[in-house]
């Protein structure tokens, strides 16, 4: 890592928690993540990792993650996703490893990552930390040398061209499958199945939804589920797909935080903010908010580079504006690499950024057991404060009489946040000190890059 990027953001961050005090205050937020369990299903935190690179100095396996999960559960996770565990085609691949991404067998284990037995461990492990193992499935495409080719051609779809099998745009690793085939959905069905029946996985992250007819998955989840109902996050963000999944990814705030770190406008990202609590498609469903992932890391930059000194108050934002966030590996750490999925890239997790590991520590408390940050049907609503300053950015998430209030300095000065209007009422705790306040019109002083946050 960038040895000056990194100072640069140690130093903000130091600037921007303060001092942490221990008061007599013996509420849950002094308690250890281990002993913390969210309040609902809605106040979940998800973490992704792509098992290849989660070891350090080589490549990863099941058991170096089993090894880690005590850590992931004083983090403060909920969910554990795995990135695609199959064996990867090697016809075509890209890269030293390939992508995970194109599948050889749906129902076999890539032997880099260890065995079958190896896998039931690291499951068993997870639910004794009490937390969920979500599998990454890939049902657009396989390998170019997926067990089916041989046998079932007519698994594959023909394009315009007559070519059959062929490549979906951009994946030229991987061949499309034709999802109106009954026998291949049955054979999907089935190897879905598989893992929920012998493997007791808890959920599905599906790749690429959105490029599957919304019809396969209404089959596919009512056949699964029937095994045992599991949870389904669906990569995409088509409303109509919300029929089915149970959360989707929240793209187009994405797409809006990629352009705050071009442009720096505070007013549109307040918009894209307010867009993200209007839309009645998701009154009842979940959505996953993210400042970076694999896809990210790997061809846009880490998040330092795509948003310099706001890092760490965007990920304030994250774990606060709206459902369920994501963690990818080596973001609690402060890491600034770029982790290349079909090359060998581990995670370097020594240094560890202790001011990142400490406000994930505390943001996961705080989305885990306020009933504001619920997700779906019990979402807190948003209000946002008018400030006398264009850089900064403050709100609330409110349900019933729990209010978190959040305030983000979004500029590279230092400030003093005043309220344009109405001022939060009430006494509030300063959440990352431990100290209650009552907000008054005399304002709130913020570091560069800072942020504070206040509960009631």
């Amino acid at each position: 890592m960038n040895a000056i990027k990194w100072f640069m953001a140690a130093a903000a961050a130091a600037l921007a928690l303060g001092g942490c005090k221990n008061d007599d205050d013996n509420t849950w937020s002094d308690l250890p993540n281990s002993q913390v369990q969210p309040i609902t299903a809605g106040n979940r935190v998800i973490y992704e990792a792509n098992v290849y690179s989660y070891s350090n100095g080589g490549r990863g396996d099941f058991k170096g993650i089993e090894k880690d999960l005590p850590r992931l559960k004083e983090l403060g996770v909920d969910i554990l996703w795995l990135m695609p565990i199959h064996p990867i085609g090697e016809e075509n691949r890209q890269g030293t490893l390939g992508s995970p991404y194109g599948v050889r067998d749906y129902k076999a284990i890539n032997p880099d990552f260890g065995t079958e037995d190896d896998f039931r461990s690291l499951i068993a492990a997870v639910h004794a930390q009490g937390m969920e193992l979500w599998m990454d499935w890939v049902a657009n495409h396989t390998a170019w040398d997926h067990v089916w080719v041989k046998d079932h051609i007519d698994y594959y779809a023909t394009n315009d061209q007559g070519e059959r099998p062929y490549s979906p745009p951009g994946w030229n690793d991987a061949i499309q499958l034709d999802h109106s085939n009954p026998e291949m959905r049955a054979a999907m069905i089935d190897a879905m199945q598989y893992w929920v029946r012998e493997f007791d996985i808890d959920g599905f992250r599906c790749d690429a939804a959105d490029y599957v007819p919304l019809d396969f998955w209404r089959e596919v989840r009512r056949q699964v589920d029937a095994v045992r109902k599991v949870t389904w996050l669906a990569e995409g963000s088509d409303p109509d797909y919300m029929e089915v999944f149970d959360y989707n990814y929240a793209w187009e705030f994405a797409d809006a935080l990629k352009s705050f770190g071009q442009t720096n406008d505070v007013p549109a990202l307040v918009e894209a903010c307010k867009t993200l609590h209007k839309d009645p498609v998701y009154r009842d469903k979940g959505r996953m908010v993210y400042l970076t992932n694999h896809d990210l890391s790997a061809f846009e930059g880490t998040e330092f580079t795509r948003f310099g000194s706001n890092v760490l108050p965007l990920t304030v934002l994250t774990f606060t504006i709206f459902d369920m966030p994501l963690i990818y590996s080596g973001q609690e750490i402060g890491m600034d690499k770029s982790l290349v999925f079909s090359e060998v890239c581990p995670v370097e997790w020594d240094p560890a950024n202790k001011i990142f590991i400490n406000l994930f520590k505390k943001l996961t408390q705080l989305k885990r057991t306020n009933p504001a940050l619920e997700d779906g049907t019990n979402r807190g609503s948003l209000k946002i404060y008018p400030t006398t300053n264009e850089n900064v950015f403050a709100y609330s998430r409110v349900r019933g009489d729990h209010e978190v209030l959040v305030i983000l300095n979004l500029g590279n000065y230092a400030v003093q946040c005043r309220f344009e209007g109405e001022i939060p009422s009430g006494t509030f705790k300063n959440y990352l000190n431990n100290t209650y306040e009552q907000l008054t019109e005399r304002g709130i002083p913020l570091r560069e890059n800072g942020y504070a946050i206040y509960v009631r």
